[in-house]
């Protein structure tokens, strides 16, 4: 992280699967509650808008798996993938709007009417690791435990966000991009049955990231041995801080080096399920969140930096929660930010 990003000083902002069917709607949703940090939203749960690039792939229906099968049949495709990315060719590895249009729409609608506060815009596509592990090998293992295969996915995860990228820096000239790539598989490699030595999985993480010149961000939901991370190049680390603000609270001495070093934290606060949801509010949420943030101060974590260095979103994807649920996560993550900002000054 040798970059300088502006601080987000507790600024909100959200995962991109939405549970959304109309576009509009969902663009208005997210424009009321993020205007200054949006994310380009995926209104589905299909992958396909990650996939473009990607070669040799098989869609097996029955067992609702993607398989990459790199048989002698298949050799051209995988030839002239390596082709298009010694070429530095980032249109092959373009996300088209027949699958994501969520995606096209925002940045339309940002074209359109450039709000005065905007200052983000985010996109999401899968990390390397998850790719690696979602997309299988002929036999039914995830492609990470092929090492040559493991390479493939993570040069295409690279080149489909350095487009990404270069697509919103070209429609919106000034804002700041933010690259997520969720690794919500990683605690299947890093629990005390998981495969995959440290190196691979670092190597794997810094090889998504690479050539990108924007905010790198990285969501995983579950507990894990969260120096992976801290030990990546990547500048933001989301967390479900609904959940897990303890178990972050264990890795003190590492956050504050990370901190120290430019990187951010985005506090996961409100919870994305129907029934968690309903037994809170904004002050309960508030009260957990300021708890989350003492643990780490009372353990050393310079407070000033830690809340200058701070992002609130939702804990995850809001994208199995109703829509009108959904509403209410988004609403109260913009009032979590407003009352925290607030209390820390960053209003001023």
């Amino acid at each position: 992280m040798e970059r300088a990003f502006d601080k987000p000083n507790f600024a909100a902002t959200m995962m991109a699967y939405v549970p959304y069917r109309d576009i509009q709607w969902a663009i208005q949703v997210i424009l009321d509650n993020f205007p200054e940090a949006p994310c380009l939203p995926v209104l589905s749960r299909s992958m396909k808008h990650m996939l473009e690039g990607i070669p040799c792939l098989v869609f097996d229906r029955e067992k609702r798996q993607v398989i990459l099968d790199p048989s002698p049949e298949k050799e051209q495709e995988l030839f002239e993938f390596y082709e298009k990315y010694e070429e530095q060719d980032l249109d092959y590895f373009a996300t088209t709007p027949e699958t994501a249009p969520g995606f096209y729409a925002l940045l339309e609608r940002l074209k359109e009417a450039r709000l005065p506060e905007l200052k983000w815009v985010a996109f999401q596509t899968a990390g390397p690791v998850l790719l690696a592990d979602v997309i299988k090998q002929p036999d039914g293992n995830p492609s990470f435990h092929n090492e040559t295969l493991r390479d493939m996915l993570t040069k295409a995860s690279s080149m489909k966000s350095r487009w990404l990228e270069k697509k919103i820096k070209e429609e919106l000239p000034g804002v700041e991009v933010i690259a997520g790539l969720p690794e919500t598989t990683l605690v299947g490699f890093t629990s005390a049955g998981g495969s995959g030595t440290r190196e691979e999985i670092v190597n794997c993480i810094n090889g998504g990231f690479e050539g990108l010149n924007c905010v790198t961000w990285i969501h995983c939901c579950a507990n894990i041995d969260w120096t992976l991370l801290i030990d990546s190049n990547v500048d933001v680390i989301n967390f479900d801080a609904y959940q897990h603000s303890d178990k972050i609270a264990l890795y003190h001495e590492e956050f504050q080096a990370f901190l120290e070093r430019g990187g951010m934290l985005a506090w996961g606060i409100v919870p994305v399920t129907n029934e968690l949801i309903a037994k809170e509010n904004v002050q309960t949420l508030v009260e957990r969140l300021e708890q989350g943030i003492s643990l780490l101060v009372r353990n050393g974590v310079d407070e000033g930096l830690l809340v200058s260095s701070s992002w609130l979103m939702p804990s995850c994807d809001t994208v199995m929660m109703t829509p009108e649920q959904s509403d209410l996560a988004f609403n109260m993550t913009k009032e979590i930010s407003d009352i925290m900002r607030g209390k820390y000054g960053f209003n001023c």
